[in-house]
């Protein structure tokens, strides 16, 4: 009997059916779809600059047969995508940078010396001892100056225009000399005091060279990084490779791009680590006589930076290199509490908000604009919250909350982990012209000046030792004095007043003694005399003071009545920079560029004012720093072990021995007060002992009175 068979035509649903049928039709599509088609449909989709970038280096490649297509998406015949591409990428990426390498020692000048021999290495030696200019770079490990390690010197000389590279401690099997007898036969070059050294953020080389050699850099004389600044602090890079490519039209790519991520010292082939670091040495020359040919034009601009910003490269690395050094177990003690103040905080929050998730701006926003009954223009705790702060509690404790987390997570959590092992010390960094103004700013993990004054409490001096803290005395109040000699301000500073309560007995009709350093009057003149400088209106003051803007608008007008001459300099800035593009700072110092201005451009406007104030100040500051790190390395030469610790908003810090003299101290006050001197104002600097714990102060007399001498 014949078996019965059931047949079923069926295939699968509708949708199966066309899903089959689609796939299909995709599939024949793209195997139709030449590759110049596929092209044009990737390049015609939105891309962005990086990715057309990406899309014409591929396809390059796939006609240049240097790659090929994804084997899984050609076995199942799609079509050539721009996701395709993206997995392509990387592939090409590691050809194009082979190439690059290669090419690079392919064409090697003749005046590039790599040196892997006795004989190289002496030949080098001679040409060094008839030079007066030398170029340096070194080659490293990585980029902290207590953790990584030298593993090659470059070195340049000028007059004979030969660059060389000495590999020491590459990871390789190739030649290399040995890294001790190297630096032993360098050591005197590099300490060389009458040998002017020229090198790009000279400070991190000098750094390395000191930590890991012992060999301590003299004469830095010509820092193409600081330079670059003077000319145009509006760069939007300040590496070596963006600067050689934007004004020596010397195409060069950076060493991320060359050689990702890794170590210099797993570059093995000495040919390609030569070919790039000696480039270094070559740029940096070039570099440096184009930046010195336009310095000499300015010849003010030449002065400042040869007379203050290049001892402060020296400075600021002698300042970081004293280190904090931090009380841990009070650390992980405050962290802990302060962590439970969070958590106190948030759950009040969320109960208040009706257990939203408060650190969600979707969620929060609604609730905030319930509360305040008007229509926010976002979360943002100090463009849209601060200004509201005075007015409700709950967003006072909301900031307080995201200000604690952030201080927590960023700072207090992480402080213990920042410590250096070589040196048992927390070391700050600096960025000599942060701001554009030229005023110092915090890079790295660190930054002392966010720390609250509970917090200070976890660095403390270290034994038989004390923190001295130096301030400057209104500082920017002094320069806006003296710059604009208004009257009724340097009359306040001559009779020794405070210029803002001062003012405040003005606008308020008060009497001096009636109003104190932390009176609302007070706060409310200071912001009104430092509108005039920041160029603030009367809107945005209102919401500082929370006032209204009227309210704001007539107390900028009875405090401009005392200052005409004030309120008439900020109108005179606002038309310089509308003719010329530009401010001066300082005694035509340097430039503040604000080209935007000669479009008509306001925001320009506002900084034609602030930029000449706050860019004086952080030439006093680095002036003042120099000065006093020269002095306290003279009393280091005389065994008293002063060191310079930090700078902080407006105070210098000084690690002095527990032993401080009075005249000591009258010493270190003198230099703040005298060496950057103001026309007919007087500086003044308090000074206060931080005898354990910094945050915990004392003034000169209780201090010896505790001291017991």
């Amino acid at each position: 009997m014949a078996p019965k068979i059931k047949l079923s035509l069926n295939t699968g649903t509708d949708s199966a059916c066309k899903s089959a049928l689609k796939t299909a039709a995709g599939r024949k599509k793209g195997s139709l779809e030449t590759l110049e088609e596929a092209w044009a449909r990737i390049e015609a989709l939105k891309n962005t600059p990086a990715e057309v970038h990406m899309i014409s280096e591929v396809k390059a490649a796939l006609e240049a047969g240097k790659v090929g297509r994804e084997p899984a998406a050609v076995a199942k015949g799609r079509r050539l995508s721009k996701a395709e591409v993206k997995l392509i990428y990387p592939e090409v990426k590691s050809i194009i940078q082979q190439e690059i390498l290669a090419d690079m020692v392919d064409n090697m000048p003749s005046n590039y010396w790599l040196i892997q021999t006795e004989e190289q290495f002496n030949k080098l030696l001679s040409l060094l001892e008839k030079e007066e200019i030398m170029i340096f770079d070194v080659e490293t490990t990585g980029t902290n100056v207590y953790q990584d390690y030298l593993v090659g010197h470059v070195v340049g000389c000028y007059s004979a225009d030969i660059h060389a590279y000495i590999p020491v401690r590459h990871d390789t099997d190739e030649t290399q000399l040995n890294a001790e007898y190297v630096a032993e036969k360098l050591k005197p070059f590099y300490e060389d005091k009458r040998l002017r050294k020229v090198a790009h953020n000279g400070g991190f080389d000098k750094a390395i060279l000191a930590n890991d050699l012992g060999i301590q850099l003299e004469n830095l004389w010509f820092d193409t990084m600081p330079a670059m600044v003077m000319l145009n602090e509006n760069e939007a890079s300040f590496a070596l490779k963006n600067l050689a490519t934007a004004y020596l039209k010397i195409p060069s790519l950076t060493y991320k791009e060359l050689f990702g991520n890794k170590g210099f010292n797993e570059v093995s082939d000495l040919k390609v680590a030569g070919a790039y670091a000696i480039k270094d040495s070559d740029l940096t020359m070039r570099l440096m006589n184009f930046q010195h040919k336009h310095l000499k034009r300015f010849p003010s601009l030449e002065k400042y930076f040869f007379e203050v910003e290049m001892p402060f490269v020296s400075t600021i690395l002698d300042t970081e290199s004293t280190g904090f050094k931090i009380d841990e177990a009070y650390a992980a003690e405050y962290a802990e509490r302060l962590k439970k103040e969070i958590g106190t905080l948030e759950n009040e929050l969320v109960e208040a908000f009706d257990g939203i998730n408060i650190n969600s701006p979707a969620q929060l926003k609604p609730e905030l604009e319930k509360l305040t009954g008007t229509k926010l223009e976002s979360v943002d705790a100090k463009k849209v919250l601060k200004p509201l702060a005075g007015q409700f509690p709950l967003i006072q404790k909301y900031l307080k909350f995201k200000g604690d987390a952030k201080l927590y997570s960023t700072y207090i959590s992480v402080l213990p982990k920042l410590v250096e092992e070589k040196t048992g010390r927390l070391h700050p960094s600096y960025r000599a012209n942060g701001a554009k103004t030229g005023r110092l700013s915090s890079s790295g993990g660190f930054n002392a000046q966010n720390l609250p004054a509970e917090a200070r409490k976890i660095i403390v001096a270290p034994e038989n030792k004390v923190i001295v803290g130096l301030d400057f005395g209104n500082q920017e109040g002094r320069i806006a004095a003296a710059k604009v000699q208004e009257p009724f301000l340097l009359d306040a500073f001559r009779e020794g007043k405070d210029p803002y309560i001062a003012l405040a007995t003005i606008a308020y009709h008060k009497d001096y003694d009636e109003i104190d350093k932390d009176s609302v009057e007070r706060k409310r003149a200071k912001t009104g005399f430092l509108a005039y400088i920041y160029g603030t209106g009367d809107r945005t003051m209102g919401e500082q003071l929370g006032i209204s803007k009227d309210e704001a608008h007539e107390l900028k007008e009875k405090l401009g009545q005392q200052m005409p001459r004030l309120k008439k300099w900020a109108q005179e800035q606002r038309q310089f920079v509308k003719r010329n593009g530009f401010v001066w700072i300082g005694k035509e110092c340097r430039k503040r560029r604000l080209p935007d201005a000669l479009k008509g451009d306001y925001r320009p406007l506002l900084q034609s004012t602030n930029a000449p104030i706050q860019g004086e100040a952080a030439i006093q500051t680095k002036i003042t720093m120099n000065k006093m790190c020269e002095m306290l390395a003279e009393w280091r030469q005389n065994g008293r072990d002063f060191k310079q610790l930090a700078t902080v908003h407006d105070e210098i810090l000084v690690e002095a021995p527990l032993d401080i003299t009075e005249h000591e101290r009258g010493m270190l006050v003198n230099v703040m007060t005298q060496s950057y001197l103001l026309d007919g104002v007087e500086n003044e600097s308090d000074v206060e002992i931080y005898m354990e714990r910094w945050g915990d102060a004392v003034r000169w007399q209780e201090f010896t009175e505790k001291r017991g001498y």
